[in-house]
């Protein structure tokens, strides 16, 4: 490090040289990021006021588009998906194991399913091992989603 003499007489400790110089601007590379900044300007103007403006061309579907989707899940099969999941975890006494039904992402119902099935998997685990547990938890868990969305969306309130 440098030491400097600063206005007053102190000696200041200035770091050593500082990192690279930028180049000097000039106006046509001012102008040409200018210009380049109203073109895309005007570009992302131009698709969100004027859709009848774009070309056919714009309008082919992209290769994620045209692969095939994925239906979208029933709520009896998120419901699976989801207390399956946190079953599993209870079960295996992982780390987030002892969370709350709010912090899973759970309804009310959803966690009473969930209780019900740790405790079918926690009454096989002694006698058949854990493989066993998961099998029946997650039996559990399909016949308390099932029973719980057999009408659709139940209701009672959004944690019910």
């Amino acid at each position: 490090m440098d030491t400097v003499t600063a206005p007053g007489g102190a000696r200041v400790r200035r770091p050593g040289r500082p990192g690279p110089r930028r180049p000097a601007r000039t106006p046509a590379a001012a102008a040409a990021a200018a210009a380049l900044l109203l073109a895309a300007t005007a570009a992302c103007t131009a698709t969100r006021t004027a859709p009848a403006a774009r070309t056919t061309a714009s309008r082919a579907p992209s290769t994620a588009a045209a692969s095939p989707a994925r239906p979208a899940a029933s709520p009896r099969e998120l419901c699976v998906r989801l207390v399956a999941h946190w079953t599993h975890r209870v079960l295996d006494g992982g780390p987030h194991s002892h969370l709350d039904y709010q912090e899973m992402g759970l309804s009310g119902g959803q966690y009473e399913i969930l209780r019900a099935a740790v405790a079918a998997g926690r009454a096989v685990a002694p006698r058949r091992g854990p493989a066993a547990a998961h099998d029946a938890a997650t039996r559990e868990v399909e016949r308390g989603c099932a029973e719980r969305y057999r009408h659709g969306t139940p209701t009672g309130g959004p944690w019910q």
